[in-house]
């Protein structure tokens, strides 16, 4: 690999070291002899996408140094990079995904694949809470991609990460005081406007090798007591915590209550499967009837550049929610969609209808779940 790495670079990226006592723990756990499960949360840039093989994405080259310091042991690692999706899905899907394979640490990535709103604000502190508070206790490191601009949203992941003072890495940052200076842009290393090229992923892997072999190398001491703190659910929310008890409800655990012109649909797209397709030619009805009791309610659907995609209304308790048209129009790939359809404080049952909008040609239409809270 020819790009070189500047001591300024690594200085740049690490924005918070952090209460590191999880790290120790791990490095322990492994001193010990004991075997490590590793978990890297993202979107695309996480699942690898881009990279010219799948050994030279940042969740490979990371592991494979992982495996190599701690040889002695098992290390085992999660790659649970879900394209185009961010917090508000993954705080959904962690549970299932990540936190019931008990991982030892877990690199969070969604600087890029959230937004501004309020909503992802609210769905990246629920997560990181619920990764903080799981039984395993494991370490949580946040990490910070770029846009070709310079963009993220690291500064709303920053917030929540000082108040539990996590350790924080930015690939941004260390790019950054290389693009200041005129001797690089952001796009030298990116094969579009987001995803990395093979430099991208080099470079972000070693930023993340670098702060765990500095720890390693001069913050753990053999024999000496680590102490975990886990107070995360007494301290005050810097956003809200919503969603912390996120689950996906699909066809293998709700029965919809009417299926009209809809079938299971036990394949699913990306890692989402047993939800429910509707694939009609002749202008028929369509229609699913759910009743569920949860607070917040988010519907999961799929997005596509499928010129057959159709339309759906969406009304809860009799009162129109939204108008969703699932056509991914001049789009660059299908993606999982999510709507929000009720926020509330206090649990309550919701009667959910989804009417497929008649059109003259054959239409699909693919539901992928329910996210409640």
């Amino acid at each position: 690999m020819g790009f070189k790495i500047t001591e300024e670079m690594f200085k740049s990226s690490l924005v918070n070291k952090g209460d590191i006592s999880r790290i120790l723990k791990l490095i322990r756990k492994a001193e010990m002899g004991e075997d490590l499960i590793v978990a890297f949360l993202g979107g695309s840039i996480t699942q690898g996408c881009n990279s010219t093989v799948q050994e030279k994405c940042y969740v490979e080259l990371t592991y494979a140094w992982l495996k190599e310091k701690f040889n002695r042991v098992n290390v085992r690692y999660i790659n649970a990079g879900v394209g185009a999706t961010g917090s508000l899905i993954g705080v959904h899907r962690v549970e299932k995904q990540v936190i019931s394979q008990n991982p030892d640490i877990v690199f969070v990535d969604a600087a890029v694949n959230d937004h501004e709103d309020y909503s992802c604000k609210v769905a990246y502190e629920s997560l990181i809470r619920k990764l903080l508070t799981s039984e395993n206790k494991p370490a949580v490191v946040e990490v910070f991609m770029t846009m070709d601009t310079g963009f993220n949203v690291q500064e709303q992941q920053i917030e929540i990460g000082k108040r539990y003072n996590l350790p924080m890495i930015s690939f941004r940052d260390a790019l950054k005081c290389e693009v200041v200076k005129n001797k690089m842009k952001f796009a030298d290393v990116l094969t579009d406007e987001v995803h990395p090229n093979d430099d991208g992923h080099y470079i972000i892997s070693k930023l993340l090798i670098n702060f765990i072999n500095n720890i390693y190398e001069n913050d753990y001491k053999d024999g000496e007591i680590i102490k975990i703190t886990d107070n995360v659910l007494n301290t005050p929310c810097v956003f809200e915590d919503r969603y912390i008890n996120g689950i996906i409800i699909n066809n293998a655990n709700i029965q919809p209550k009417e299926m009209l012109g809809f079938d299971n649909y036990d394949e699913g797209f990306q890692v989402f499967q047993n939800g429910w397709k509707y694939t009609i030619e002749d202008n028929k009805d369509g229609k699913l009837v759910f009743e569920l009791e949860a607070r917040n309610i988010i519907l999961l659907y799929k997005k596509s550049i499928s010129i057959n995609s159709g339309k759906i209304n969406i009304s809860v308790n009799g009162k129109s929610k939204a108008f969703l048209d699932t056509y991914f129009k001049d789009g660059w790939g299908d993606y999982s969609a999510t709507e929000i359809l009720e926020l509330n404080d206090e649990v309550k049952r919701y009667k959910i209808e989804i009417d497929v909008v008649k059109e003259d040609i054959a239409k699909e239409i693919t539901i992928l779940g329910i996210l409640v809270s």
